[in-house]
């Protein structure tokens, strides 16, 4: 089953020709647009640091899509998870709603995997402090400079699980100015509300400086749950704190100190689940989703939250060496991961998860950066990274069976026999008792690096880029635990370690496997661009990326699960432009690359247990397009078109061969488009209308496709327009919104737990969201 697609290109199209030519018509007749004013218009410069230096966009040898704060602000996107609606060949989704966003970009992603302790192949930079905890990226975006995706293997400057890029989020930060902000708020359907404000200015003339902001939101539940009792699901509940310190002893040494807080706490996030048989039925508890429930309908008898913390310091000093500049960027950060979900999506006791992290980690980058105006100028640099996530998960299985006649106090099934999985003590196969499952360990990984990179003008239109890396990654699991409870609570039986009283730990119980392992890797690129013309780059680059290996950590059933995966290796080839014309009213930027694709870590669910895999052989071919065009002063346009070919070469997964097979979350076509109208402008006060359409190719939710006999776990293409309006006069803005107007259903995430719980677990897309909201700038 997939959800119908009720919106057709062509009604779309009309949609956006319909306020294109609103806007027109105005301008033919009795129009308040002005006259012409003498500047022609343009396309803004965009300055990033994506190579850790300030660039124009357009001399950057790579394909970065970024995106000012205040285009972030006019286009809606408040949060990660809402930048693959501006941003090609880049989706986002996650078993959790918000709390852990899953990166796919160009294909590379973490596939169908969940679990808490992994790393993203996409690595995740708060102002160039990676974020290792995937539940830390889920962050609220506001008062930022920009957001920069970097595509491809960024296995130089930034290092490990950048096999498939970089997502950089710079923050506005303190800096010598008149005191100056913003406080907004707005209102919409759901009971949504929010405040957000910020401000910041100098406190000593050239020698201190101070920038804070902040923002909270709240509302109801977007999910109607039907369960007598129960409260409405994927409510919205977050805040989050940020200040800034800039302080300059000399004109030549200044120290930055960052700090921030946040937290989400929304009502759990349930799965629309489809049951494997017959009529869409669990075969194990003989639910099936009522034929006339709304896709946005649910009936969970369990309602948890979705609750998610970070908070963190960091210090960045920077001397001035003449021709050299030292930079040291040291940062401690720490967070909480608190998942509370009814798995089986249904009225019945079934399968209720409860996963439960603390993280911290510490990181020291120091580098040392020449002149960048240099012929021949470089960076050289060494890095250490620290992190620990303790994890505590708890797991809940066939509550309903509880104290039913007949059946054991305490059998839960064997799953290392072949379903339909005999109760572990001898029961009959497919009936054993409710039971939950207790599980923990402690992981700590250390990453230490050294690398440099350096650019030669080789003419004056030629230019080499070099740089190599090495890095070694150090991970260890202790304090493993995991026992089996019967529903009353006491402890009955111990699975790791294997048959040890309850409570033991590995690895100090004997028999317990070794649970430390390393892994290294040089890594690096080559990158060599022509100044075709004036505003013409082209540029030809290979790069390597790799993602450190992982240990199959949330393996409860036995020590032997506890297996670990290989590096993920990412080897690149990219030929692209840059240009602009139309005296620059007029930027296009293209890249076509190829991806070989070694050691995908991917996960496996056999039984009741997730494993994670190593797909050995995968490859990419695609292409990046982006386009803005600034018609007039009144008109602008922006394009972004996204391709895929994506294949796993190599893989086998429950003895099926999955060679042949599209990645998972990986649409062979992504396409946004956007525009500003200006209606109405006089120079004191403005009304601008801003459309948006983003639309998804056809992709399949899990490695298997359709091989394994499943044709749920698939989205055909869909597209979710969306409108934004503002009136602006002077520092005042007042802005009416919708997102998904036409209220789209479509599903972003999905596993086969048909082996496990009955049932394929899908989740929703965002659905029709609207409101007002108001501004006022000083």
């Amino acid at each position: 089953m997939k959800p119908k697609t009720k919106t057709s290109i062509l009604a779309l199209s009309v949609a956006l020709a319909g306020g294109f030519g609103a806007g027109g018509a105005m301008a033919q007749t009795a129009s308040p647009i002005p006259p012409a004013e003498p500047q022609a218009a343009t396309v803004d410069d965009i300055v990033v640091t994506a190579n850790r230096r300030s660039q124009n966009l357009q001399d950057v040898p790579m394909a970065i899509n970024a995106i000012g704060g205040e285009a972030l602000e006019n286009k809606g996107i408040v949060d990660t998870a809402s930048l693959s609606a501006i941003v090609p060949n880049l989706q986002v989704s996650s078993p959790y709603g918000k709390t852990q966003p899953n990166f796919s970009l160009r294909g590379v992603s973490v596939a169908n995997e969940f679990n808490a302790n992994q790393a993203s192949p996409n690595g995740v930079y708060l102002d160039e402090v990676y974020l290792s905890a995937r539940f830390a990226q889920g962050m609220n975006l506001f008062d930022l400079e920009r957001v920069e995706v970097v595509k491809g293997p960024q296995g130089t400057l930034y290092g490990r699980n950048t096999v498939g890029g970089a997502i950089n989020i710079i923050t506005r930060k303190a800096e010598f100015a008149p005191l100056n902000g913003f406080v907004e708020g707005g209102y919409g359907n759901f009971n949504r509300w929010s405040l957000t404000g910020a401000a910041g200015g100098t406190l000593v003339e050239d020698r201190l400086a101070f920038r804070i902001a902040g923002t909270v939101e709240k509302g109801d539940g977007q999910l109607k749950n039907l369960f007598p009792g129960n409260p409405d699901e994927r409510s919205i509940d977050n805040y989050a704190i940020r200040g800034s310190l800039l302080w300059k002893p000399t004109d030549d040494l200044s120290f930055l100190v960052r700090a921030y807080t946040g937290e989400s706490n929304p009502t759990g996030e349930p799965p629309f689940v489809i049951g494997s048989g017959p009529g869409g039925v669990n075969p194990i508890t003989g639910y099936s989703r009522p034929k006339d429930m709304g896709f946005y309908e649910t009936a969970t008898n369990y309602v948890g939250h979705n609750r998610a913390q970070a908070s963190g310091i960091s210090v960045t000093g920077k001397l001035a060496l003449g021709a050299w500049d030292l930079i040291s960027i040291t940062a401690y950060d720490k967070g909480e991961l608190r998942v509370d979900q009814d798995a089986d999506g249904g009225p019945v006791d079934e399968f209720n998860i409860n996963w439960y992290s603390d993280y911290e980690q510490f990181s020291q980058d120091i580098r040392i950066a020449s002149d960048p105006s240099r012929p021949v100028r470089g960076i050289i640099g060494a890095y250490y990274g620290w992190d620990q996530n303790k994890t505590f998960n708890t797991y809940d299985f066939f509550g309903f069976l509880e104290g039913v006649p007949g059946l054991p106090a305490f059998d839960p099934p064997n799953i290392f026999a072949p379903p339909p999985y005999p109760g572990l003590f001898g029961g009959v196969p497919g009936v054993f008792s409710g039971f939950n499952v207790d599980h923990r360990f402690t992981q700590t990984r250390k990453s230490a690096a050294i690398y440099g990179d350096g650019n030669w003008d080789i003419t004056d239109r030629l230019t080499l880029t070099a740089g190599l890396r090495y890095t070694r990654d150090d991970l260890e699991l202790t304090d493993v635990s995991s026992t089996a409870r019967n529903y009353a609570g006491v402890p009955q039986f111990n699975f790791i370690p294997f048959l040890a009283p309850p409570g033991s730990k590995c690895p100090d119980t004997p028999g317990c496997p070794s649970l430390e392992t390393d892994s290294s890797s040089v890594t690096g690129r080559l990158i060599l661009n022509y100044d075709v013309a004036e505003d013409v780059l082209a540029y030809v680059s290979y790069s390597r990326g790799y993602r450190s290996g992982a240990i199959n950590g949330t393996a409860y059933a036995s020590p032997t699960q506890l297996t670990f995966v290989e590096p993920e290796e990412v080897t690149a080839y990219e030929i692209g432009l840059k240009s602009r014309f139309l005296d620059r009213r007029l930027r296009m930027n293209g890249a076509v690359f190829f991806y070989d694709y070694k050691n995908q870590q991917l996960q496996e669910i056999v039984g009741i247990v997730p494993f994670l895999r190593n797909a050995p052989e995968g490859q990419v071919l695609g292409v990046d397009f982006d386009a803005t065009f600034a018609a007039t002063n009144a008109l602008t346009f922006n394009l972004g078109f996204g391709y895929l070919d994506s294949e796993y070469k190599t893989l086998e997964l429950a003895g099926v061969d999955l060679s042949g097979n599209v990645f998972s979350n990986a649409p062979e076509m992504t396409l946004n488009a956007d525009a500003e109208i200006r209606l109405f402008d006089d120079g004191e006060s403005a009304f601008i209308v801003r459309p948006n359409v983003v639309y998804t190719g056809h992709t399949w939710l899990s490695p298997f496709n359709d091989k394994n006999g499943n044709a749920n776990l698939q989205q055909d293409g869909y597209w979710v327009a969306n409108l934004q309006a503002s009136y602006e006069r002077g520092p005042l803005s007042i802005g009416a919104y919708v997102k998904n107007i036409f209220e789209e259903e479509y599903f972003s995430y999905g596993l086969d737990l048909r082996n496990s719980i009955g049932v394929d677990f899908l989740v929703r897309g965002e659905r029709r969201t609207y409101g007002l909201n108001a501004r006022y700038r000083f």
